[in-house]
């Protein structure tokens, strides 16, 4: 019988413009999207080619060991979901401004 999980883990890769930033900002930006999403967990991954190359692209962690040794895929994660989650990405502020205070 095979063990079902849900999606917890997720890889955004950024837009290749915003590349550079991303990767400089990459810790914060995992924080702030864990923070964003409790129970979640984000890696920010290289540019990739896949998905657009002007938006950010959200994977699914799709696979996991049961406890039999064998790989299972896990519940294919709902769709509002993942734009949620590139929405955020997209309002993330890469510069670090918005949070100082006078």
């Amino acid at each position: 019988m095979a063990t079902e999980k849900d999606v917890l883990q997720f890889v955004i890769i950024p837009p290749y413009e915003q590349r550079a930033a991303v990767a400089a900002a990459k810790e914060r930006f995992e924080h702030y999207l864990g923070n964003r999403f409790p129970g979640y967990g984000f890696k920010v991954g290289p540019f990739a080619p896949v998905g657009e190359e002007d938006e950010f692209c959200v994977l699914p962690i799709m696979n996991f060991l049961g406890d039999d040794g064998k790989s299972y895929m896990c519940n294919q994660p709902k769709r509002w979901l993942l734009q949620e989650i590139a929405a955020a990405c997209r309002q993330f502020d890469l510069q670090g401004l918005r949070h100082f205070a006078a």
